[in-house]
């Protein structure tokens, strides 16, 4: 199985290009993400772990993509402005399954968390991070 058809298994919408052998992710109907700078990023994701709510994680250039079940809000809350949201009909680049761009690859036994869990661990990890800073 191709690393396209283990993303269409997880029931994500992705391309796949022969020619070039790339395989992207259209962001909207099955899947949502959420980019961040990887130093926060990996504050949220940690917080996501410990609750048992991680999901996907890739890295992409400085920053991390969490992908995130679709729909939920569509402004994200002022107060999280390093938090971006990835617009649906977007399309991001997917390596390989056992490629160390992903930080935590999809399994199908790990469902990507909501956008609304994943906004709240970003509240957390901010949070916590401005603990942190006054001690």
């Amino acid at each position: 199985m191709n690393s396209s058809s283990e993303y269409r298994s997880y029931g994500w919408w992705v391309e796949h290009d022969p020619n070039s052998d790339r395989t992207t992710l259209i962001v909207g109907g099955r899947i949502g993400a959420l980019r961040m700078p990887a130093e926060f990023a990996a504050r949220v994701h940690q917080v996501l772990a410990i609750h048992l709510q991680a999901g996907p994680v890739l890295v992409d250039g400085a920053d991390w993509v969490l992908l995130t079940q679709p729909g939920g809000r569509v402004e994200l809350p002022e107060d999280l402005d390093e938090v971006v949201g990835v617009p649906p009909g977007a399309r991001l680049a997917l390596p390989p399954l056992d490629d160390p761009s992903w930080i935590s690859p999809p399994r199908a036994d790990r469902p990507a968390p909501s956008r609304q869990v994943v906004i709240s661990a970003a509240r957390r990890a901010r949070a916590h991070a401005e603990l942190a800073m006054t001690a």
